[in-house]
Parts: structure tokens; C-alpha cells; sequence
């Protein structure tokens, strides 16, 4: 079971503000305002992937913003706001928001329960969770959709062929490195989704590679998620779990995507999953 998840809402949006004003963790999934936004889907998928914590990061515009999901949480969950105050965010990434997030009063990576921390702009089927929630609990996992295209502009995850007997053990992630010598001998998985799952024994680990990243690296505080992930990686504790073939899945990235997700994919979904209720447009 997963016990936590944060979800990262705190970015810039940049290349979808074309579509108006709204920071994009605000969008409606429709396109028509006042429906349900992309935290109020994640909040509903993860309530009903048994998830008993939801910690949402956002920034000086989204933090503490009313959601009709957060109104209709059962009594048993608990969800939290942790601010990300960097007022140019120019200058934040992810990988900062994360460090807030682990460093807040909650506590979240204790040591002993499962932690998820995913991207907000991202829309997925109802098998995506539990597809997680099954995996096993005593390893790390990043997440992938079953596609590969050498051209891909997306983060494309690739594993040790090597790896021990029915693992898929992932060794590096980035855009663009089909072609060079950093992925040689190695085999590309899928895309990342974007999630990301915490097995407690990791929770140290991925504690200090966000500290190190944000205060040793290049990037510093503009690091990635990705940069801490790549981190675990190098000592081999991320696998590689696969969504299911036929799995919805897409990440919002520019006004195209905004608009392929109000007039494709969310209504497919939405009439996919309508008669037991998984999701509400």
C-alpha cells in the first residue's frame, strides 16, 4: 500500500501559458471552468488507491487553493499543503519542492511507510495506481509507459540487461540520450511518467540526494526530480516497473496537450470509467 503522496505543484507552467492565467495544477481537465482540476483527479485516484496521506506542494499562486476534492475526502485521509515561497521560480524546480516537502513537519519520509511523489501535469487510467500499489514494497520504482521513440523529447528510462532474474533494474533517465555512449550496453524501458515510489529503506538515500542536489550540484536549486532520482540509480536502488500496454497515460506539457486532453483523452476516459464511478469530469 502506498502511504504517501506528494504531488508537485509548484512549477512555472511556462509552455502551457498560453492557455491563460491558471497555473496548470489549476487547469480543468475539460476545458470547461469550474469542473475538476488535475489535483482534484489526483486526489480522487489516490483516495481510491487506499493512500492515507496526500501532500500537495505549490507555490505562492496554487498553495491552499480550494479543490472540490479536498472538501470530499473521507474522513480517514489526511491532506496537507507544504509552500514552495520562491517567488521567481525561475530560479526553483522540482527537485526543490521536493526538499521542502522533506524537510516540512510532517515527517513524510520516516522510514517506514511507502512514499509516492509524482508530477501534477500528468493523467492517467485507472490501473496506473494499482499498478504501483502491487509492485513490490522492499524496492524503489520509477514508473514507465510501455513506448520508446529515439526521437522522443520526453525522459526516457533505461535499465541493466544484466539485472537480477525478473528485475528490471534502471541505470540512467534524460531526453535525448538514445544516441550516445552513456546508454551503451543498456536497454531503453519507456517513458517516465513523472512517478515515483520511495520503498522506506530508501528514504535516507533520497533525503540526502535532494540535499545534495540543491546545495552540490549545477543545477542547484533548479535541480529536477530527475536529478535525485538518477542519484538512486547510481546505486542501484531504482526498478523499473511497466504500465499495462493499453494504459492511458499523457503529460500536459503545451496548449497542443491541453487541447488533445480536453477533447480526447479526458473525455475517453471519463466515458471509460463513468459506470463505476473512478473518475468524475
Amino acid at each position: 500500500m502506498i502511504h504517501t503522496a506528494v504531488i508537485l505543484a509548484a512549477g512555472m507552467g511556462n509552455r502551457i501559458a498560453a492557455v491563460g492565467a491558471i497555473p496548470k495544477p489549476l487547469l480543468p481537465l475539460s476545458g470547461i471552468a469550474g469542473d475538476d482540476t488535475f489535483l482534484d483527479f489526483h486526489i480522487d485516484q489516490l483516495v481510491r488507491a487506499g493512500v492515507q496521506r496526500i501532500v500537495l506542494v505549490g507555490n505562492e499562486r496554487t498553495c491552499h487553493t480550494p479543490l472540490r476534492a479536498a472538501r470530499d475526502l473521507p474522513s480517514s485521509v489526511h491532506l496537507h499543503w507544504v509552500k514552495n515561497p520562491t517567488l521567481d521560480l525561475s530560479t526553483s524546480g522540482s527537485a526543490h519542492s521536493l526538499q521542502f516537502a522533506w524537510h516540512s513537519p510532517l515527517h513524510i519520509l520516516d522510514g517506514r511507510h511507502p512514499v509516492l511523489f509524482m508530477d501534477a501535469d500528468i493523467v492517467y487510467g485507472p490501473r496506473t495506481l494499482t499498478t504501483l500499489v502491487e509492485a513490490d514494497a522492499n524496492r524503489s520504482i520509477t514508473l514507465v509507459a510501455p513506448r520508446v521513440a529515439e526521437d522522443s523529447e520526453e525522459v526516457v528510462v533505461f535499465a541493466d540487461p544484466a539485472a537480477p532474474a525478473g528485475r528490471s533494474r534502471a541505470v540512467r533517465h534524460g531526453k535525448g540520450l538514445h544516441t550516445t555512449a552513456l546508454v551503451e550496453g543498456f536497454v531503453a524501458v519507456g517513458e517516465a511518467t513523472g512517478m515515483v515510489l520511495l520503498s522506506p529503506a530508501d528514504h535516507a538515500l533520497a533525503r540526502s540526494a535532494t540535499d545534495w542536489a540543491i546545495a552540490f550540484s549545477t543545477a542547484k536549486a533548479r535541480s529536477e526530480h530527475e536529478d535525485v532520482t538518477q542519484l538512486l540509480m547510481s546505486r542501484g536502488r531504482i526498478d523499473v516497473v511497466t504500465l499495462p500496454d493499453d494504459e492511458p497515460f499523457m503529460e500536459v506539457d503545451t496548449p497542443t496537450d491541453y487541447q488533445r486532453l480536453t477533447t480526447s483523452m479526458w473525455p475517453a476516459l471519463a466515458r471509460h470509467t463513468a459506470t463505476s464511478s473512478k473518475v468524475q469530469p
